[in-house]
């Protein structure tokens, strides 16, 4: 897509971190703006494991330099608070069922992030 500053965004689907989104800012240039991960298990007894997934996959994008990494996952009663403490690189946490409510304040949340961040 393009934003507002004529340049080309990115958003592409990747092996780790799943989904990119990085600004084109010159040619074989970009700025890397958000990694996210998608946690897609539903089983909340491997949530834990799922977290500390994206937490590592995080942290290799942070050394790639994206801004923001957010992560996704498919878990409903997730505890949010831990995991904040379990993937501290994580910027934002969305749920799945979340996200396909257009209605929902996190759908709400997560489209005005990528709107911010795309600079749209």
């Amino acid at each position: 897509l393009k934003n507002s500053s004529g340049r080309t965004v990115f958003i592409q689907f990747a092996a780790d971190p799943d989904i990119v989104i990085r600004e084109e800012l010159a040619p074989a240039l970009y700025r890397n703006l958000v990694a996210i991960e998608v946690k897609g298990g539903r089983d909340y007894s491997n949530i834990h494991n799922r977290i500390g997934e994206a937490e590592k996959s995080h942290q290799k994008a942070k050394k790639d330099g994206y801004i923001e990494c957010w992560t996704v996952v498919n878990v409903d009663r997730v505890n949010m608070d831990m995991a904040c403490r379990e993937s501290p690189t994580t910027n934002q946490f969305y749920r799945i069922s979340e996200l396909l409510d257009h209605k929902s304040p996190e759908y709400k949340r997560f489209m005005m992030q990528l709107i911010s961040i795309v600079g749209i």
